[in-house]
């Protein structure tokens, strides 16, 4: 045994294993070297093989850059980390690792950031701090393509493994930050009570995802990442949030150059389809989030960021290139459901797209300085219900759609809103379809509603948030017009039973919780006055 580990006082034990040299990384980018063995301080963090010319042998040998293990750094925590609220498959792929796992991002990761590490290397290291190995890289993918990708689909999945793979030999900042905003729109709402800054996951990956936007250049992944944010903070009642992402989301599609009516020529459809068809898809998701932050808060108020590109320019929906790719005509045919290959461009549907084009055509028309014609609102009213049919009646083997049904049902119930305040009888017969609508309207939400609780696809994400916001109005409008002009005898049982489904709602979407606290208001109001 050596002086050293027997008295650390006298000598301690960092200075007991130390090169005779500076490691050959360090020397070959002229960095100051801290000698340490088996491998530098830089290496340990720039996940490189710490080599010397002459000293020793690593054990085994060194690995490469390519064939780094997430586990080879994962031990130089210097202090606890804060753990959050994970699934029980990721708990039991902690245990299985040595030291705290599943964590936000470790203080001590910050402290390298004037290293000489690429922000590349630096993402690679705080996405295995919080989700460990690869196994559990993987299940966070599996578990994103099996919940919200369904109705929230704006990455194929192909492509997705592709990088993936790609990833563990060259490290990408771009598909580190994917991959955590991937695992963020997964969870559910911690249980338990929040105190100091709030969600502590949230906050580590806005962190990580705006340090990886300084420093590398715009990308779809990027865009696909802040586009899964927004829609986390709108659906865990963070307006203010989802606002200001949204309109980085905007300013990204401006950049990228959709804007600009060439970008989407005729030409270019036919050369570039499948990456045209990808910037479509994105577009739309930007409408369909901006939408949502701009009609789901009633006491908070944000203008659309969508609609200063002007009614005179129309970007083409998804389907529109699918005429150009190979192959996309078979898709859907011999018994397949519509959604069978959502896991090639050739084949992925997004009728979210469509569903956004409404809900975005009727915020702007019910907000335009003169009001609607009844033939104009009739017309919209019908090709938003012909969508609605088409979607509910298709054929989906991975989802029903319910990003789509749920935008849908709230263009509707908005459109149609104020005929209800003419009252009956009605002399013109046509003014009686917006009684007619929302009737209809809420009656398929409540018989929806009766067997919510029994869907285990609630608990991974499955079904969209805007599902619970449609869900709310509907109760709104049963408060205020149930026992009128909608002369509906249950409106009270139907009541509570959307009530009981925003509960369930609110396991995965903290913003049902707000949803459920405004109806009780509202339903006091109304029995007081009543009384």
């Amino acid at each position: 045994m050596s002086a050293a580990s027997s008295s650390p006082a006298a000598s301690p034990p960092q200075q007991a294993a130390k090169s005779s040299r500076v490691c050959l990384n360090c020397r070959r980018k002229k960095k100051r070297c801290d000698k340490a063995l088996p491998s530098c301080g830089r290496c340990t963090y720039s996940l490189q093989a710490c080599q010397h010319e002459d000293d020793i042998v690593l054990p085994g040998g060194a690995a490469g850059p390519s064939s780094v293990r997430f586990e080879s750094f994962m031990g130089h925590h210097v202090s606890p980390t804060l753990t959050f609220a994970a699934d029980p498959i990721l708990e039991h792929l902690a245990s299985q690792q040595s030291g705290p796992r599943w964590s936000t991002l470790n203080s001590s990761l910050f402290a390298s950031m004037d290293s000489a590490e690429d922000i590349h290397s630096f993402a690679y290291r705080c996405l295995s701090d919080i989700l460990g190995n690869r196994q559990g890289v993987e299940y966070v993918a599996s578990l994103y393509f099996g919940g919200v990708n369904t109705w929230f689909t704006i990455i194929e999945r192909t492509t997705f493994d592709r990088q993936l793979e790609d990833m563990w030999a060259n490290p990408s900042a771009e598909i580190c930050a994917l991959v955590l905003c991937m695992r963020l729109v997964t969870r559910a709402p911690n249980a338990n009570p929040v105190s100091g800054m709030g969600d502590s996951f949230y906050l580590s990956v806005k962190t990580m995802l705006n340090l990886v936007q300084s420093k590398v250049a715009l990308s779809i992944p990027l865009l696909q990442a802040e586009l899964l944010v927004a829609m986390y903070e709108f659906a865990h009642s963070m307006p203010q949030q989802a606002y200001m992402t949204v309109g980085r989301c905007f300013q990204m599609s401006r950049a990228f150059n959709w804007h600009y009516k060439p970008f989407w020529s005729q030409e270019r459809q036919s050369m570039v389809p499948a990456d045209l068809k990808l910037c479509s898809i994105l577009w739309w998701a930007i409408v369909y989030v901006d939408c949502l932050v701009h009609v789901g808060y009633q006491d908070q108020k944000y203008p659309m960021h969508t609609s200063s590109l002007g009614s005179d320019f129309w970007i083409p929906f998804p389907e529109a290139f699918d005429q150009y790719l190979l192959g996309s005509a078979m898709f859907g045919l011999q018994g397949q459901g519509l959604d069978a290959n959502l896991d090639r461009i050739e084949g992925m549907v997004w009728p979210e797209a469509n569903s956004a084009w409404y809900l975005s055509n009727v915020l702007h028309q019910l907000a335009g300085p003169t009001p609607q014609s009844i033939e104009d609102r009739n017309t919209l009213s019908g090709a938003i219900t012909q969508h609605t049919l088409q979607v509910l009646e298709g054929s989906w083997e991975r989802g029903d759609r319910t990003g789509a049904v749920g935008a849908n049902f709230i263009a509707l119930m908005k459109l149609n809103q104020p005929g209800l305040l003419a009252g009956l009888p009605i002399s013109d017969p046509n003014d009686t379809r917006p009684v007619e609508t929302i009737r209809s309207v809420i009656k398929y939400i409540y018989n929806t509603s009766i067997n919510v609780m029994s869907e285990t696809r609630l608990n991974n994400g499955a079904i969209a948030p805007s599902a619970a916001f449609s869900l709310y109005y509907a109760a709104l409008l049963l408060i205020s017009h149930g026992d009128g002009v909608l002369e509906d005898t249950e409106w009270h049982q139907k009541l509570e039973s959307l009530k009981r489904c925003l509960e369930a709602y609110a396991t995965r979407w903290k913003l049902a919780e707000k949803y459920l606290e405004s109806i009780n208001i509202a339903l006091s109001n109304k029995l007081a006055g009543v009384r």
